[in-house]
C-alpha cells in the first residue's frame, strides 16, 4: 500500500488519491468561472464602436432579426447610382425593444426605408451600433432610452 499522505483506503476498500481529487475539484470549480467571466466581459464591451462619432445611414431593409442577445437589421445603402453597400445595425435584445417600443419580428419588412443613427464600427466595417431609428413617416425612436 502507498503512503497514507497520498493514498487513503476508504471503507469500501477503494483507494483515493486526495491530492489528485483536490486538484480536480479546483479545476472543475475555477475553470467555468474563468470561462464565464471572460465571455461576459467580452460580450458587454463597447470598444467595437467609436462612441465619439455619430453617423447616419439610410437604406432599404433587406433583413430584420428580432433575436437575443442583440437584434439586428441589414440595409442596402446606395453610396452612388452604381454602388450599393450592405450595412448592418445592432440593437439591444428583444425584451427591451418589445417592452419599450412594442417591436417584434414584423416591425421591419423587406424594402422599408429607414434611417439609422448611431456609432460606427472602429474597424471600418459597414456596421453601426444603432441609437436612433427614423421611419419613412418621420417617426424617430431613440432605442437606447426608455420612453416616458
Amino acid at each position: 500500500m502507498l503512503t497514507s499522505e497520498i493514498v487513503e483506503e476508504t471503507n469500501k476498500g477503494c483507494f483515493v488519491n486526495k491530492q489528485a481529487l483536490r486538484q480536480l475539484v479546483t479545476v472543475i470549480t475555477v475553470l467555468p468561472l474563468l470561462l464565464f467571466t471572460g465571455s461576459v466581459v467580452a460580450h458587454h464591451a463597447n470598444s467595437a464602436y467609436d462612441r465619439t462619432k455619430e453617423i447616419s445611414i439610410t437604406g432599404a431593409v433587406t433583413k430584420w432579426q428580432f433575436i437575443n442577445p442583440h437584434s439586428g437589421i441589414w440595409l442596402d445603402v446606395e453610396e452612388s447610382p452604381d454602388n450599393t453597400l450592405e450595412w448592418s445595425g445592432e440593437f439591444q435584445g428583444t425584451l427591451d425593444l418589445y417592452r419599450h417600443f412594442q417591436w417584434n419580428k414584423n416591425t421591419f419588412k423587406r424594402g422599408d426605408i429607414v434611417t439609422l443613427i448611431g456609432y460606427p464600427a472602429r474597424n471600418g466595417s459597414a456596421t453601426i451600433s444603432t441609437r436612433k431609428v427614423v421611419f419613412a413617416n418621420g417617426q424617430e425612436i431613440n432605442v437606447r432610452g426608455a420612453p416616458d
